[in-house]
Order: C-alpha cells, then structure tokens, then sequence
C-alpha cells in the first residue's frame, strides 16, 4: 500500500474508522518535514529566507548572523502547537502535535561575521490508524503506527563579503549532527476468534550522520529609510547514515500486547543510507523606515516591511538504501509560496526615554500555499494557511532586543480526489528572544582612567 499511496488513511466499505493520530501524513520514510517554525517567521506566513533584524536570531538563513547587532549576544526558544481535525468520507478525528521548533544562542563579533549554535526538530513521525475488511468469513484488523523524532544540532557561521553603509552581503551556513530513530509497526489480528491471534512487524531506522546547509542574504540600504534585503538558502542532497532493523513476529493469544509475541525472524541491523531530499528557498524583503509626528510633537521612527519567498523541495530524489533492500515511496516535488507584513510603531529609543509598550509591539500577517509531496488518487496534496503575529516588547532594564513573540495561524491541507483526507488545522507558536541590557556589551575594552 505504501508504494502507491502516500497518504496512510485507507478506509474499506464494509467497515472502518481513523484511530487518533498526531499526524497520518507522517508515515512514508522518516516522516514528515518539521513545519513549525518561530513564531517570528510562523507569523510571518514562514517567510524567513530574506527576514534580516539585528533583534531576531534568523536560524534559518544562517547568513544572517553577522546583521544581528553587534557585540549584543541573543538567545532564541521557540514552542509550536498544532491542532488538527481530519475528515475523511465523513469519518472524523482530532489530533494534535506539540514541540520546542528551535533553541538557539547567536552573536555577531568584529564588524563582518556571526556566530550561532542551537537543536531544532528535522523531521517527525506520528501516525496511528486502522483499516478493517473481510477475508472469507473471517474480519480482519489492520493496525499501522509509527513514531520517532530526528533532531539537528548545529553550528552556524557567516561573513560579510560586501560591508559598506549602503550595500552588504554575507555568507553563511549551518554545519552539525542529525540523529534520532523512527519505527514504523503493522499488525493484523482475526476479530472471529476468541483469542486476538494474528502477526505483524516491525521495521526501526537509526539515523546519525553530518548535515550541512548553506545561505546568503544582500541587503540595499537605498536612501530616505528605503531598504532591501535579498535572500537564500540551499540544501544539498545528502546521503545521511543509517542503520536499518526489521523484525517479523506472532502471537496466539494478544497480537497487541507486545509481551506475547513471538519473533519469526529479525533481519539484522543493515548499514545504509538515506537520501535526503534537496531543496532552496529565495526571497525578497523590502522596508521603509518613516518618521511619524504624534500629537505631543514627540516623532516616532515607524516601519513597514512586506517580503515574500518561494521554496521547493525535490522529493522524488528521497531513496532508502540498504546492501539488499531499497525503499521509495512515489513522492513528488514540491513548492510553496509565502508573503508576510510587519508593522512596528517605534524602532528606535528617543534620547534616555522608553517608548510605551504598544509602540515598541511588533505586528505582522501571513499567508503561505504549497504543494506537498504526498500523492492520493494521482491529486497531489496542497496546503496553505493564513497567519498573524505579535512581538512584545521586554523593557525591563533596557534590554534593547528582548521579547516575547506570539504567532496563530489557520488553514487546511489535502487533495481534491474523493474519498481523501482533509485536515483543517490551527497553529499556535510561542517563543523568546533574550538580550543583555545596553549596558552589557560583549567584547568591550574596559579602560581605567
């Protein structure tokens, strides 16, 4: 079945129903490619690529870290919650699926160079369903579960080439570790007899292996507070080490109480490696910087930024390899589309003073559509979403680049062939950036006089 669909939800017209699940999408491969994101750029509609701030930690450009604002370290954490409610033929179940997306500490030092290392989730595997039909006189239960996470830890460094007032450009790029172990189990018991006899397996992938991904971003300062930036990233296709396990078994009395089975044959652990999926993203941001009068005659420092970005992801290259077995899952390639608007009254402190709360908030929308590589009746999946974003400021002890950063978002994924599933989700981000005040200055030669 998983040859040919990868969509995991198969319901027969006798009986059927979806099992509660996290995330049914997840079961071909090592699952599914982490969307949640920070809510800085998850309220941005996941527009990051050409995102540049000397107060966000952009991990995901990691040619950004040489604009953060110099000798003023930040840390990055990030938590996203998603929750989903699939339909299929009228059949319907709720899922959800929560986890920190990134934690990361950044810095930039000496004028032209950034520094940044952090653990952020790659991909996941979530799944659990059940299909049930008739062979003979006899029902038959299939149960299909996976689980298993794949993390990245990372270093990441970047360089200004170009570094004049009006024009610079950096390089960067990410290098680390992938690991984490994903396993995928099916079962079939006979529901005629008294015992829950039947049999099933269990297939384990172990992964560890070096991963890189590189990134660049031109930003223009052009005149008048007009400013913009160009931005991209690229992820080569790499072939990540495995180790690869699978056990057959039975059991006469319970096939789902795991002490009762009994292994037929277990294939060893094989050596492999898993192709990952090469994939880009481009964008472009562009910002104005204004000064507004207010009514007091006090002048705020607005800005608008609008930025947008395209990415695509080669699926059809992910392969499993193993000496004597080989897995591909028919997946397609896929694109996407994002745009995101933000709005900050004040940018800028006034002499010694604080701007109010609401004028140093941060607002912004989104939107994001995309193809997905996931295939049900020859209709390739699509997703998109829609999405708004808070950043409030933490202005305790002048600590310029401290904040909260809130994002929701709401859309829908599936495809337009009858009988798939369609999810209707709702996302919900929190994060912190943390900075030392403006008296806390890293690499600073304190003299006596």
């Amino acid at each position: 079945m998983l040859n040919k669909l990868v969509l995991p939800i198969v319901i027969s017209i006798q009986f059927g129903a979806i099992a509660q699940t996290n995330s049914p999408y997840s079961n071909a491969g090592i699952g599914e490619r982490s969307n949640l994101s920070h809510p800085v750029f998850s309220g941005m509609g996941n527009q990051f690529v050409s995102y540049s701030s000397p107060s966000v930690l952009n991990t995901y450009n990691p040619a950004s870290y040489s604009f953060l604002r110099h000798q003023f370290p930040i840390f990055s954490v990030g938590f996203s919650s998603r929750l989903s409610y699939y339909n299929q033929d009228g059949a319907k179940e709720f899922g959800s699926y929560s986890n920190i997306s990134d934690i990361a500490f950044g810095l930039s030092f000496a004028k032209r160079f950034g520094l940044a290392f952090g653990l952020k989730p790659l991909y996941r595997k979530s799944y659990s369903f059940t299909e049930k039909t008739m062979l003979l006189a006899d029902s038959i239960k299939y149960t299909y579960e996976g689980k298993g996470l794949i993390n990245k830890g990372y270093v990441g460094f970047s360089v200004k080439i170009l570094n004049f007032d009006s024009l610079q450009w950096s390089v960067g790029g990410n290098v680390g570790g992938i690991f984490g172990t994903m396993t995928d189990e099916r079962r079939s018991a006979i529901q005629s007899t008294a015992n829950n006899v039947g049999g099933g397996d269990i297939r384990a992938q172990q992964l560890r292996s070096f991963h890189y991904e590189l990134g660049t971003m031109l930003q223009w300062q052009i005149r008048n507070g007009h400013k913009i930036v160009f931005g991209g990233t690229f992820e080569p296709e790499q072939h990540i080490k495995s180790v690869y396990n699978k056990q057959l078994f039975y059991s006469s009395t319970d096939i789902d109480n795991q002490n009762t089975w009994i292994v037929l044959s277990e294939s060893g652990e094989k050596k492999g490696k898993v192709a990952f999926a090469p994939s880009y993203n481009v964008g472009a941001s562009y910002s104005k910087t204004f000064r507004v009068t207010k009514k007091d005659g006090n002048i705020r420092n607005s800005q608008i930024m609008v930025s947008a970005g395209y990415s695509a992801t080669d699926w059809s290259k992910y392969r499993e390899n193993y000496s004597d077995t080989s897995f591909s899952y028919g997946l397609k390639s896929a694109s996407g589309f994002q745009a995101g608007f933000q709005y900050i009254p004040e940018t800028m402190y006034v002499g010694n003073a604080m701007p109010k709360f609401f004028e140093r908030t941060s607002y912004r929308l989104g939107f994001y559509n995309s193809t997905l590589p996931y295939v049900y009746n020859n209709s390739q999946l699509t997703e998109w979403a829609a999405t708004i974003g808070f950043g409030f400021p933490m202005l305790v002890e002048r600590r310029l680049d401290s904040s909260i950063q809130l994002s929701i978002g709401a859309g829908q994924r599936g495809a337009t062939a009858a009988g798939s599933l369609n999810e209707t989700f709702v996302t919900v981000s929190l994060g912190l950036l943390i900075a030392p005040s403006l008296s806390d200055r890293w690499f600073v030669k304190r003299k006596l006089d």
